[in-house]
């Protein structure tokens, strides 16, 4: 076991080699790819078993650093995406078709768990999941879709009911100008924000101004 000095040296060294040291493991993984497959295909199990106990040991910290790297790489995680969207959903078809005793399983044995993250993320995020249930709705009615942000919004219309001119609470509605049902569509020039029972009131009846954006 490595005493607090010894340590500190390591990561000293690791922090002031980290390029050569990536171009030391780069050069002897290209020169031994053949071994390196042929050991990993043997220790298979070993190295998942490991990968699994690293996760939960540093959560935290691999959560942090994903995060940290999506942020800035958005720009290059959009347009990767946009170009290679029909592959990524097929590759996802597939999966979920030759998994779906594994995915079954793990949903079972993690029920409580999922059911929690669950309900801790909808309390944390109501405005994002109350996005993505209008643009499931849109979707299941044929409407042309737009990802539409309720803090945009919001934002916009400076937190105004536009059927009766009032500010609104915390629950509040995406009102569509022209329904759904009526072939309307899903976008920002044809949401505005709506107190929930001006927007019943409203029904399927177009009513106000389309918007800019």
């Amino acid at each position: 076991m490595q005493t607090p000095g010894q340590k500190a040296a390591n990561d000293k060294y690791r922090a002031t080699h980290g390029v050569e040291r990536r171009a030391y493991s780069l050069a002897y993984y290209n020169a031994h790819k053949v071994e390196t497959a042929a050991y990993r295909q043997k220790q298979k199990a070993h190295i998942a078993a490991q990968k699994v106990v690293y996760r939960q040991k540093h959560k935290v910290e691999i959560a942090a650093k994903s995060a940290a790297y999506r942020q800035s790489h958005k720009a290059e995680n959009a347009a990767y995406y946009q170009a290679h969207k029909a592959e990524k959903l097929a590759y996802a078809v597939a999966y979920h078709q030759t998994h779906k005793a594994e995915k079954a399983a793990y949903r079972e044995a993690n029920k409580k768990e999922r059911a929690a993250t669950s309900a801790a993320y909808r309390k944390a995020h109501p405005d994002k999941l109350a996005d993505k249930q209008a643009r499931r709705r849109a979707l299941k009615l044929g409407a042309t879709i737009e990802k539409v942000s309720r803090a945009v919004v919001y934002k916009r219309d400076a937190g105004i009911c536009h059927l009766c001119g009032k500010k609104v609470g915390k629950n509040w509605h995406i009102d569509h100008i022209i329904p759904l049902s009526q072939g309307g569509e899903h976008s920002y020039k044809n949401a505005a924000m709506a107190h929930p029972h001006c927007n019943l009131v409203k029904a399927a009846n177009i009513q106000g101004q389309l918007r800019l954006f």
